[in-house]
């Protein structure tokens, strides 16, 4: 097996791609679980559109009540 040789210049360019790389691997899979987490905290979350209280909403029902002011809401 023979050693390979690489210059200064083609570490730093090496180092600076597999950091971009890194960055990217870790991002994507953080930003695919947030838009889910979103998603899923919108079907049961609720807030109320007079007074702005949020509340967790009852799935079985399309209008519901805010708890803290009364008016009712639409999904």
């Amino acid at each position: 097996m023979s050693a390979v040789q690489i210059s200064l210049d083609d570490f730093f360019q090496l180092m600076l791609i597999g950091g971009i790389l890194a960055v990217v691997a870790v991002m994507i899979p953080v930003q695919i679980a947030s838009k889910l987490r979103r998603l899923r905290r919108k079907r049961t979350r609720a807030t109320c559109r007079i007074c702005g209280y949020r509340f967790l909403r009852p799935e079985d029902k399309p209008v519901f009540p805010c708890p803290h002011c009364g008016v009712n809401n639409k999904s």
